[in-house]
């Protein structure tokens, strides 16, 4: 293998005729199709700034050839130095000296390429010279064989040739920019390689035969390219950590996806910046321009750090949770507030990185951020809090504004750090249970009800509340589900508001259905849950503990709460991602889904039905009868009666519409039961 050689298209044609081997694969960047117009596009701009002199020399990279005699076959490269070629085709279209070189340049894939191509190297004065496009004035030529129009070669580089026109039109003196001694606008690495066997087999080994390059290698060239545009200091050091430690990094993690999610990356960064602001397709019509230095800086000190730091589980989880295919804009946003600090503390962790990452992962979990616009809203929260990097909990212990968060989020964050500055024993304790998966540093109910008179927080008090807690919840739901739902309703009426209707509150903390979870009931400060923590002891079995709860109820039994109560099966006839109810006209309506559209029942005569059919075991014809729906009557029937529950007692109607009873007592539940048993 040679040295590398700096060279330029005239300089290879001086010592080599250029042949394309058979081997390769059609000249593709003049096709149609929008992976090639973008190539295109890209590429001949970057010539056009290259040889304006508005940027520095175009480098297009290898050129790996196997050469024999005073004949050069490429390898790889091909598709680059055809283009390059048509481009100086169209600067010496009117300089016959260059002839002789220019046919120096030619195709062995296909005798209708090798034809087309001394045709036009001969006749370009006439093509460039009409006012008719390139592929016009071919075409329409006596020269041109009507069967070149089936050649892919040729019509891709037709192709190229309008849109070489179109970009290079009116630049002036084009060949003498070319060509010119002092600043050589276009170069590439010539690699001249002997000795190394057939050359199908050398090809296949080098560019997998016929494989376009990646999303992933054409937005590295390109934002390379952007980089040495604007000349940063540190310029070196990006452009060979990109090849070496960064991509080790990548490689290490991701083998089988790597570029894939090497490209992601950049585009979850960049989405983050508000250069883009799809997903999709980003890499194709990125504007590289919009790149700024401080774009550059953070992709510099980020994956510096992560390289440098490779046992920071916490932080790589951070960041490579925001490539994942089903990322949130969670998870986005922690991403954000990682290269957010590393951008500010120029890659380094001075101490205060911890409490950083701490309350910004407190904030965004617990904030609702479903929509773009409260994820951008979210960002801008972050970069509003930017410069306060090296002394964020200081900030928030000052109750200083903060905005882009659930407030009581906020006010949580800015009570807690509070507590860490002035108390390591407490802030020990909070640390640890922000620890717990299910509520994901979400803490303020033990810190509610830790509060004394004087509002001062106690540490032992806040440890014990936070203690029950924790044997209530696993890390993805509570511990004992309906049971603990049925023992909260034995303090009072705990359910929580969501549009028209009221839910018994949903396992799942994240509130994937925008129902509210037991996580929130919970964090709200509730008198309710304080009654229930306040009744459990940390020495029992807290399942026992509960069963008396439920077992010892003195809730009257003509209120809504005791059919739960007594009848738990009821919980089942509700979606578990929603668990509403509706109060409709004074009557609780069990909604089975999300919304009471559908066949919905009133709670009473549900638990009647179940009391019967569960409990009492009756084979009895069971079911409701009505119109559909919350706003109108429907009737539990059986034995040829109908039983409907209003104001308190349930009424008892015979086949013809007479009413045979009303219930009288204060358990209207076991009086119809009995009604049901005596006939």
């Amino acid at each position: 293998m040679s040295e590398v050689a700096i060279n330029t298209l005239f300089r290879l044609f001086d010592k080599y005729k250029v042949e394309i081997p058979k081997v390769q694969r059609d000249y593709a960047q003049g096709r149609l199709d929008d992976h090639a117009k973008m190539v295109r596009h890209n590429l001949l701009e970057d010539m056009k700034v290259a040889i304006l002199e508005e940027t520095p020399p175009l480098d297009l990279n290898f050129v790996y050839g196997k050469a024999e005699d005073d004949k050069f076959i490429p390898l790889d490269g091909q598709q680059r130095l055809t283009t390059l070629f048509l481009l100086h085709l169209y600067a010496y279209f009117d300089d016959h000296t260059k002839t002789d070189l220019l046919r120096r340049f030619t195709y062995e894939t296909r005798t209708s390429s090798r034809n087309f191509l001394e045709k036009l190297t001969e006749k370009r004065a006439n093509v460039f010279m009409s006012e008719l496009t390139p592929s016009k004035e071919i075409e329409d030529s006596e020269w041109f064989v009507s069967a070149w129009k089936y050649d892919p070669t040729i019509q891709s580089a037709l192709t190229m040739l309008d849109d070489i026109k179109k970009v290079f039109g009116n630049v002036e003196d084009l060949a003498q920019r070319l060509s010119g001694m002092e600043h050589q606008p276009i170069v590439f690495n010539f690699l001249e390689m002997k000795d190394l066997g057939m050359e199908d087999s050398l090809y296949i080994k080098l560019n997998a035969r016929g494989k376009p390059l990646t999303p992933f290698e054409n937005f590295k060239a390109r934002l390379i390219g952007r980089l040495k545009k604007l000349k940063l200091n540190f310029e070196k050091d990006f452009e060979d950590a990109f090849d070496r430690e960064w991509t080790d990094l990548f490689w290490s993690n991701y083998k089988e996806d790597f570029d894939e999610t090497y490209l992601t990356f950049f585009g979850v960064l960049l989405m983050n910046r508000g250069i883009i602001t799809a997903d999709s397709n980003w890499a194709d019509t990125l504007d590289f321009e919009k790149i700024d230095e401080i774009t550059f800086k953070k992709i510099f000190y980020t994956l510096n750090y992560l390289n440098d730091n490779r046992n920071n589980e916490l932080v790589h989880q951070l960041i490579f949770n925001g490539l994942r295919e089903k990322r949130t804009y969670q998870d986005r946003l922690l991403f954000h507030a990682v290269t957010t600090y590393l951008f500010m503390s120029e890659g380094n962790d001075t101490g205060s990185f911890t409490q950083w990452v701490r309350i910004f992962s407190n904030l965004i979990l617990n904030s609702q951020i479903d929509t773009s616009v409260l994820y951008r809203r979210s960002i801008e929260g972050i970069n509003v809090l930017a410069d306060k990097w090296d002394n964020l909990i200081d900030y928030f212990s000052k109750k200083e504004n903060v905005t882009g968060f659930s407030l009581e989020q906020i006010k949580e964050e800015q009570n807690k750090a509070q507590i860490i500055l002035h108390d390591n024993e407490f802030a020990d304790e909070i640390y640890k249970a922000e620890q717990h998966p299910y509520f994901s540093g979400q803490i303020r109910s033990a810190l509610y009800f830790a509060v004394d008179n004087k509002k001062v927080y106690s540490k032992d008090s806040f440890v014990e509340y936070w203690n029950k807690i924790d044997l209530l919840f696993d890390d993805t739901k509570p511990k004992h589900g309906n049971l603990l739902r049925r023992a909260l309703l034995v303090f009072g009426d705990y359910t929580l508001p969501v549009s028209s209707y009221k839910t018994l509150c949903i396992d799942d903390p994240n509130e994937a259905s925008s129902t509210p979870s037991l996580k929130r009931l919970f964090s709200n400060n509730s008198i309710i849950v304080k009654k229930l923590l306040d009744t459990l002891n940390l020495t029992d079995d807290i399942s026992v503990q509960l069963e008396n709860i439920v077992k010892n109820s003195v809730v009257p039994k003509n209120d809504w709460r005791y059919c739960f109560i007594r009848v738990p099966k009821l919980f089942g006839w509700m979606s578990a991602s929603h668990l509403r109810l509706r109060n409709v006209k004074g009557q609780m309506i069990v909604v089975p889904n999300k919304s009471s559209n559908g066949y919905t029942y009133e709670i009473f005569s549900l638990a009647l039905k179940w009391i019967l059919k569960w409990e009492k075991k009756l084979d009895l014809e069971l079911e409701f009868q009505g119109d559909i729906g919350t706003w109108v009557d429907r009737y539990l029937f059986t034995k040829g009666f109908y039983f409907s529950f209003k104001g308190g007692k349930f009424t008892i109607k015979d086949g013809s519409g007479q009413i045979v009873l009303e219930t009288k007592t204060d358990d209207p539940l076991d009086e119809a039961v009995q009604f049901v048993l005596s006939h």
